[in-house]
């Protein structure tokens, strides 16, 4: 298992997720003022912090998978990441790779009797649905509070799971023996 460094992840995260807040809240006050262009130039730059994050969670996702595998591992890393960039079908695998990481992970966890706390389902299945949701209506928000609301709930939440999957894989690794530094 790799090192997790929950500060880069968290900071990441946050960082990107403030970038992403702003850019919206302009584009939201450019399109109330009728600058219906500028809004529309904010709102398609933010695909840069969106892409920056989405490939940090990739990673995590692919170091989660990899921490847990085993011959009880239906999921491999490289699955779990690369059926994420399936368009459309990512909207059904984020649950099958992500919901149920948690269940897995605790599986996990039992089968070696590590002294490791459980993962919350419920937490990884409130950030799916965010995530679906937020991908599928992102675009029909565009120039709306609700999409600031929206984005903002959903890096709440996000932040909120980033933490504690972290959390979770570092003491997976404690547990395991092996050596963990800079978290």
């Amino acid at each position: 298992m790799t090192k997790i460094n929950r500060n880069f992840y968290l900071g990441s995260w946050t960082v990107g997720g403030a970038i992403i807040i702003i850019m919206l809240v302009f584009s939201w006050a450019a399109f109330l003022k009728g600058s219906q262009d500028l809004a529309a130039d904010l709102y398609i730059y933010t695909i840069v912090p969106y892409t920056y994050l989405g490939i940090i969670w990739l990673a995590l996702l692919y170091q989660s998978w990899a921490a847990i595998q085993d011959d009880q591992a239906a999921v491999t890393p490289v699955k779990a990441v690369v059926f994420m960039l399936i368009p459309l079908f990512r909207y059904y695998w984020i649950f099958r790779v992500f919901r149920n990481y948690a269940e897995k992970f605790n599986a996990f966890v039992n089968r070696r009797r590590l002294a490791v706390p459980a993962l919350a389902g419920g937490l990884f299945t409130a950030f799916s649905i965010l995530w679906v949701t937020y991908g599928i209506l992102q675009s029909a928000l565009i120039g709306t509070g609700l999409l600031v609301l929206l984005a903002g709930a959903y890096l709440v939440v996000g932040t909120m799971t980033l933490n504690t999957l972290c959390n979770g894989l570092i003491k997976l690794a404690g547990a395991a023996g092996q050596r963990v530094e800079g978290c």
